[in-house]
């Protein structure tokens, strides 16, 4: 990801926080356009409060990984499940994420089914991305 020796250098830890601003700015507002393209009303789809959840949330998605890199010394689809499903866990228990491919009224536990399969999407998209368990 970045031309450093060791994942526990300051230099590295600095380029994990700051990289991810600029991509999480252009997806979320991408995320936000697709959501009007798909019959959401311009005006809500594209209300600063959306695209500003859609960015934070993949930059919090991004950054939660540096913690653990640091800790452990290299990259890990397991730090990209962890990130991912607590985002979803968070997400489902409050309403503001929904389960793609499940209903949650057959659901006993539908945040820690959120974990799972957030957690899963991710670790699938880290292990297309060459990271290793």
């Amino acid at each position: 990801m970045y031309p450093y020796s060791s994942t526990r250098s300051l230099q590295y830890q600095y380029n994990c926080f700051t990289s991810p601003i600029i991509p999480s700015m252009v997806y979320g507002a991408l995320f936000a356009g697709f959501d009007a393209f798909q019959g959401v009303p311009l005006q809500q789809a594209m209300h600063p409060t959306v695209v500003g959840r859609y960015m934070a949330g993949i930059y919090v998605y991004n950054v939660s990984t540096c913690p653990m890199e640091a800790i452990h010394g290299r990259q890990s689809l397991l730090h990209n499940f962890l990130s991912a499903g607590v985002i979803g866990f968070v997400g489902v228990s409050r309403g503001m994420l929904g389960l793609p491919f499940l209903q949650n009224r057959y659901l006993s536990n539908p945040p820690a089914v959120g974990f799972v399969v957030y957690g899963s999407i991710a670790a699938v998209f880290a292990s297309l991305g060459r990271k290793r368990l």
